[in-house]
């Protein structure tokens, strides 16, 4: 009977097989098929951020008095809020204080990064696959950056369970917390401490897809850099630790 070492490592051996056989199989469409992989994992990161914001207006109802944006300065109001000329007349009218659904405010504010995924997700990307190239090239690698960028493509596509494990916890965590502060800077506070408690589970996850990720990228590298198991494998290992430390953080 094998030792459970060596029933890991034949299992880890043969994904990265299978990761190798994959990325072989890909040619020579591989790289129209990258940019759809990135332009699907921008468009998850769009809708995340979208159910982000859904979760907060669903599992937060809570209403405090804060100062009225739409209102001007005392000091304005005092010097222009009795010109009936002034541009300001009308606005200095408006009450001082007004009650806002802190759910339908956070939405609003989560909704304010949209533009973020977008344009994040393919710089994210090339920045990935030029550190990888880079990588590659300092281990011997014959591939072109080109293949660096079809191999990025792949490992970022594991962000997306990366991103629905996340969501999850949040939307956990918002609904069962207890959010009863009578300010906006209390409830925020409430919220952080919500999300610390699921910084246990966020990790594990991370490093799974960590794992996922560096699979991926070693099976890429051995296919379109011609490195072997042992260097392709030390490459992705760094970048994985720098990912895992990231998330760490």
């Amino acid at each position: 009977m094998p030792s459970p070492l060596a029933a890991l490592s034949g299992l880890v051996s043969g994904l990265l097989d299978r990761s190798r056989a994959g990325f072989r199989r890909l040619e020579p469409g591989g790289r129209g098929l990258a940019i759809g992989v990135v332009l699907l994992v921008a468009l998850a990161s769009t809708l995340g951020i979208l159910a982000l914001g859904a979760a907060f207006d669903a599992t937060i109802d809570r209403e405090v008095t804060v100062d009225n944006p739409d209102r001007p300065s005392d000091s304005t109001c005092e010097t222009f809020g009795e010109d009936d000329d002034s541009v300001f007349a009308e606005r200095c009218d408006r009450p001082e204080r007004v009650d806002v659904d802190v759910g339908e405010e956070l939405r609003s504010a989560a909704n304010g990064y949209l533009g973020y995924a977008v344009v994040g997700v393919p710089i994210w990307w090339a920045v990935f696959a030029l550190v990888l190239h880079g990588g590659a090239r300092l281990a011997g690698g014959a591939g072109s950056v080109g293949d660096s960028f079809v191999v990025a493509a792949w490992a970022i596509a594991a962000e997306v369970a990366r991103l629905a494990v996340g969501l999850a916890a949040v939307w956990y965590a918002l609904a069962t917390a207890t959010v009863d502060g009578t300010t906006i800077e209390a409830i925020a506070n409430e919220i952080v401490a919500a999300m610390s408690a699921m910084r246990g589970p966020l990790l594990i996850a991370s490093a799974v897809v960590i794992a996922v990720q560096w699979v991926v990228v070693v099976g890429g590298l051995e296919a379109y850099h011609d490195l072997d198991r042992g260097v392709a494998g030390t490459v992705a290992g760094v970048l994985a630790l720098l990912g895992l430390l990231l998330a760490a953080v």
